[in-house]
């Protein structure tokens, strides 16, 4: 496209935009507060221009049928500016209209940026800047090399030949020999002498999914970037913020800088705990694509409506992988087999769990938990906030208000069989005699500040240090204090809280309670975070670790914690599976633990978020992830405790939290009317406790999600390729077999549900279950209970009584069959005796055809179940609809079933046959 076609093109789309200005339906960007930083702007031009000038990022432009996306050079200009613009070898057009978002400074499209000077025997490609450097820090000469691992599987590597840059220090890159006989994806990259350009197309639609083609790679020390065309506008992931499930794509920037911060407003532009660089896109036929970028440095996304992606990084390199899919389930299993599989959690981590910020001693601790219990309500774990500390210092216990606690753990909650989580902040008491400190100090574990002195915070207990997860000393001395605590208060899993790292605002001065120093590395060129400062409530940029920096270690301090806090759980006993929940997470971090939303809110708009925010983390492979069930934040109505119970009790991870100075909300403390809708919710839970703890060990095995967008499992639906599907319906589905569709409007009896129509479905509700094909439909739901439904073709062993998931487990199953239009149906049981050993288990495949059931287990090892575990009571076979006149059990007449002409239901009672999950057999049907 020549130069003069292309400012035609833009002077037509800004002529365009000023006349529909005021019917522009662009989100408007909030106004950054005043700052002292520096910013990109005064390094290139070395001028202070207006703090209030909007800072915009890319434009589009679309021209007889040619797409071309026009980066940008992110500079706010006054009309006085276009000579420095110019002199920088940009572009500039004074007509632009800066509040829809096109810039008056633009990178050129052609002759701005990096050529192709060679290309090496092993298609590595030498790059070299011929402009003008725009900063004095750009890295003139690059290289790019193209790593290929699999058919699906790809890996483009951009970095200063020449000199060492920041790099994450864990190694994913996969092993082995490549299979690349059947490749689902071309590379095609510019010849030399060319402007750099990257093309990634799927074969078999002959689809762009990444495409650089009219944009301008930047690479600066501090300030990366590289834009490309998407193929589509389904875009998703780049958690955490509070979000659609399919991001806007309309002029919308999404930081990535892990911060303490509380989750409302809701914004798609606001950076929350977690920063997980990547990406997935479902093209317009169906299949999918995923992007991981594995840099942890403070990264911005930025999308447009083209649609177009840029991605932005304030250090490292571009380390981009590429994952072909097809579709959007083998997406998130490829990035799993690169950062590793989901932990395969306890089986008492998967029951429902009690907890809240503001138990005042053990006896209130103690109060909650026994009416709750006393009440019937199935319960697994009781939690302890940071309230049980003395002075809040980490690894201790106030001896005047908790007295008695270890007794209480001892007698009361694993008397019962229920298990026992606490607390721990990373941030440890700065206090001279605190023993945990002098320890740590000693063995030198805690980071350092510029000048190689430990760096002091402030969190709870006041004046704090933090520990170097990097460091080698640190993992010892993290074990020895976890291990040696557990002696005091016998606990059972870890949760992991402020590990962004949090650090509290101390009088005005963030990063540490001295300040940051005043240098480049704390303000960086440019800033892509909504404070004053990057080092806003947490350290200071250039503090120092084992592996680096702060400003390239930031975003994955809560997964090294979570790393070593895994290990230390490993050593404390081997035969435990460990159990972590993190409030800070990155790439990987569901190998080593859960997660949960963080600070919410107890409303209706918080409820339908956590919806959002687990589909979000369970695509990233952190399929352990929960909202506290009734907010955090405020107080609950009988209707939003009801409802909100009934979501949570579908949340792979089912915790009921909430604030110190909220009313309590655990379910007992509710009148006898709602207590029972509440219990009734978590009941259903805990019936399918073994389909749940099957779809965990596939996640483990396999990296599968757990809770899913419906089109994750029907990718193919085209009902289901609306970006506004999964903002209109609120369905989700656990595994492949079973939806859900909660309430979450106010004063709502009733709401829209979307079954595939490649399925037919068994509604289940009170016990029973009604047949429906697939379609829409408006479902009631009253508040007594959550209808859900069952995809036919399906087999659930369910287990319906006991209070805690050890009773459950002891009592035995029953089995029901959901056949398909063509009658029939296959399901499959994970059991093992819950230790932390992969050998040591069972799979139990059953079949059903309109004649017979199959029943196949295969035993690894030497897997005996224990306690009762694994017998068979009976069996349901639904929607039979012809009459049965006799059975038999491997050739035997059967005598013991029932069958119910009006419900279609066939009934065989197996209790006296004593048949467990070890057993084959077959029951044929006439």
């Amino acid at each position: 496209m020549s130069e003069d076609l292309v400012l035609e093109n833009r002077a037509n789309i800004y002529e365009a935009a000023s006349e529909n200005e005021e019917n522009s339906v662009i989100d408007k960007e909030i106004e950054p507060e005043v700052s002292t930083n520096l910013t990109i702007k005064d390094k290139m031009i070395s001028q202070h221009f207006s703090r209030t000038k909007k800072i915009v990022y890319s434009v589009t432009g679309i021209c007889l049928g040619i797409i071309a996306i026009v980066t940008m050079i992110t500079v706010a200009l006054t009309k006085n500016h276009a000579k420095s613009c110019e002199e920088l070898g940009c572009s500039f057009n004074d007509t632009a209209n800066e509040n829809l978002q096109f810039p008056k400074c633009f990178y050129p499209n052609i002759n701005f940026g990096y050529y192709v000077e060679s290309i090496d025997s092993d298609g590595s490609l030498h790059l070299a800047w011929r402009n003008k450097l725009m900063d004095p820090t750009q890295i003139k000469e690059l290289s790019l090399q193209v790593k290929e691992y699999s058919n699906e599987l790809f890996r483009i590597v951009i970095k200063d030949p020449k000199n060492k840059r920041y790099e994450i220090p864990i190694d994913i890159e996969p092993k082995g020999s490549a299979d690349l006989s059947n490749k689902l994806y071309d590379i095609h990259t510019s010849k030399v002498g060319e402007k750099l350009w990257i093309q990634v197309v799927r074969k078999s639609s002959n689809e762009s999914l990444f495409d650089t083609r009219g944009t301008t790679l930047v690479f600066l020390d501090q300030f990366l970037e590289i834009t490309s065309k998407l193929p589509a506008k389904r875009f998703y992931g780049m958690p955490e913020r509070g979000a659609p499930f399919a991001r806007s794509t309309n002029y919308v920037k999404m930081p990535l800088f892990a911060h303490d911060n509380f989750p409302s407003p809701i914004g798609q532009d606001i950076n929350l705990y977690s920063s997980q660089p990547f990406y997935m896109v479902v093209e317009n036929d169906g299949n999918a694509h995923g992007v991981m970028i594995y840099n942890s440095n403070a990264m911005e996304v930025y999308l447009t409506p083209t649609p177009s992606v840029t991605l932005r990084a304030l250090g490292g390199i571009f380390d981009i992988y590429f994952f072909l899919g097809p579709s959007p389930m083998s997406v998130t299993k490829q990035l799993t087999d690169v950062i590793g599989k989901p932990f395969f959690p306890p089986y008492w981590s998967i029951g429902f769990h009690l907890c809240r910020y503001g138990y005042k001693s053990t006896g209130n601790t103690k109060e909650t938990f026994e009416r709750n219990w006393n009440k019937g309500l199935p319960i697994d774990v009781q939690w302890q906030d940071i309230d049980y500390m003395d002075k809040k210092l980490i690894f201790t216990i106030d001896n005047i208000k908790f007295n008695g606690l270890k007794n209480f753990v001892e007698n009361d909650v694993h008397y019962r069989g229920v298990k026992y989580v606490i607390i721990v902040d990373p941030a440890v008491g700065y206090q001279k005699g605190f023993e945990v400190y002098e320890r740590g100090h000693f063995k030198d574990v805690f980071i350092k500040n510029a000048t190689d002195e430990e760096l002091v915070g402030k969190v709870w207990p006041g004046d704090t240090v933090f520990p170097d997860f990097t460091k080698e000393n640190t993992q010892g001395w993290w074990k020895n204090e976890m291990i040696g605590f557990h002696k005091d208060l016998p606990y059972d899993g870890i949760w992991l809280d402020m590990n962004e790292p949090a650090n509290f605002d101390s009088d005005g001065t963030h990063g540490s309670i001295y300040g940051c120093q005043n240098n480049t590395v704390n303000h960086p060129p440019y800033v892509i975070y909504k404070k004053e400062r990057m080092y806003f409530k947490t350290l200071c940029l250039d503090a120092k670790q084992a592996w680096g920096i702060q400003r390239d270690l930031h975003n994955i301090y809560g997964l090294t914690e979570t790393m070593t806090t895994y290990n230390a759980l490993k050593t404390k006993n081997s035969s435990e599976k460990p159990f972590i929940i993190s409030r800070s997470t990155f790439l990987g971090s569901g190998k080593y633990g859960g997660h949960w939303l963080g600070d919410n809110q107890s409303n209706w708009k918080h409820l339908r978020q956590s919806i959002i925010g687990i589909m979000d983390f369970n695509l990233i492979g952190i399929p352990m992830t929960g909202a506290d069930i009734g907010g955090f934040y405020g107080d609950l109505t009988d209707e939003l405790a009801i409802r909100w119970h009934q979501l949570g009790a579908w949340y792979p991870f089912s915790r009921n939290h909430n604030f110190e100075g909220s009313k309590d909300q655990d379910p007992a403390v509710f009148n006898d009317t709602t207590f029972s809708k509440i219990k009734r919710a978590i009941e259903i839970r805990y019936e399918l406790l073994p389909y749940w703890y099957t779809q965990f060990y596939i996640s483990h095995r396999n990296g599968e999600p757990i809770f899913r967008a419906t089109f994750q499992n029907y990718p193919e639906d085209k009902n289901l390729f609306s970006n506004d599907f999964d903002n209109k319906f609120t369905q989700f589905m656990i595994g492949e077999s079973i939806l859900v569709a909660p309430i979450t409007n106010e004063g709502s009896t009733s709401t829209e549900v979307y079954l595939p129509m490649a399925s037919n479905w068994y509604q289940h509700y009170e016990g029973k279950y009604t047949h429906y094909e697939g379609g829409f439909l408006t479902l009631e739901v009253p508040l007594k209970e959550l209808p859900y439904f069952v995809k036919a073709g399906t087999i659930l062993y369910n287990q319906m009584t006991g209070q805690t998931t050890i009773q459950r487990r002891e009592n035995p199953y029953t089995v029901i069959v959901f056949p398909s239009e063509n009658h029939e149906a296959e399901g499959f049981l994970f059991i093992d005796n819950d230790e932390d050993n992969s050998v040591d288990h069972a799979v139990v495949k059953t079949i059903y055809s309109n004649k017979d059931l199959t029943f196949s287990p295969i035993v690894f090892n030497s897997f005996a179940p224990r306690n009762k575990t694994g017998r068979y009571k009976e069996i349901r076979i639904l929607a039979r609809e012809s009459k049965v006149t006799s059975l038999t059990l491997d050739g035997n007449d059967f005598p013991n079933f029932t069958y119910d002409s009006e419900s279609k239901e066939l009934l065989i009672r197996l209790e006296s046959e004593s048949k467990t999950i070890l057993d084959s057999f077959i029951i044929a049907i006439n």
